[in-house]
């Protein structure tokens, strides 16, 4: 018995060494979830009409878990699909969504690990290519260790729970968003 705690600790002290064994990404934990208060009203002019189009400026996922372009394409067509907002079908969509991922920080060391991350999405109407968002959207999320004992699992979670906290924060200024009128200037929303 003690001889497999042995083997055991020298495992995980040679996958905390050598960072390999970090697991990449997972993108069904990216999207965030839609509850009673974060859907959109059923008269909304984007249920099924967004288009998801360009998804670009990730990393290539490597043991350091980073964020590739499948990954976040993946995740916010999850979400536009969870939130009734997803349109498969180029000729029905009324609005083309891309999305290009600016900047995402890795974590230092410590207990806490904090993961920024930066998106830009551009909204635009279908059929005249007006914009009607442009907009870098800020989020962070700190892992504990209470949501992962295991440091390079832990910058792992942090780095899927700032993804998902910043579509979350897109799709809550979606919500107000009016689908018709002037193109919107360029802007950076902090959350």
């Amino acid at each position: 018995m003690q001889g497999r705690a042995v083997v055991y600790a020298l495992s995980v002290a040679t996958c905390l060494g050598l960072g390999a064994c970090a697991p990449p990404v997972r993108s069904d934990r990216l999207a965030p979830v839609p509850t009673g208060e974060t859907q959109f009203a059923a008269d909304s002019a984007l249920r099924d009409a967004i288009l998801l189009g360009d998804v670009g400026g990730g990393e290539p996922p490597t043991e350091d878990s980073s964020i590739g372009d499948a990954e976040l394409r993946q995740a916010v067509q999850d979400a536009l699909q969870q939130y009734r907002l997803l349109q498969t079908d180029g000729a029905r969509a009324r609005f083309r969504l891309n999305v290009s991922l600016v900047r995402l920080s890795h974590p230092g060391a410590g207990l806490d690990l904090t993961v920024n991350s930066q998106v830009r999405y551009t909204l635009a109407r279908a059929d005249l290519g007006v914009v009607l968002f442009n907009e870098v959207v800020k989020a962070s999320y700190t892992a504990t260790m209470g949501d992962e004992f295991v440091a390079f699992l832990r910058a792992r979670v942090a780095k899927e729970g700032s993804i998902r906290a910043n579509i979350a924060a897109f799709l809550d200024r979606l919500r107000t968003l009016p689908t018709s009128g002037p193109p919107q200037q360029s802007t950076e929303l902090a959350q």
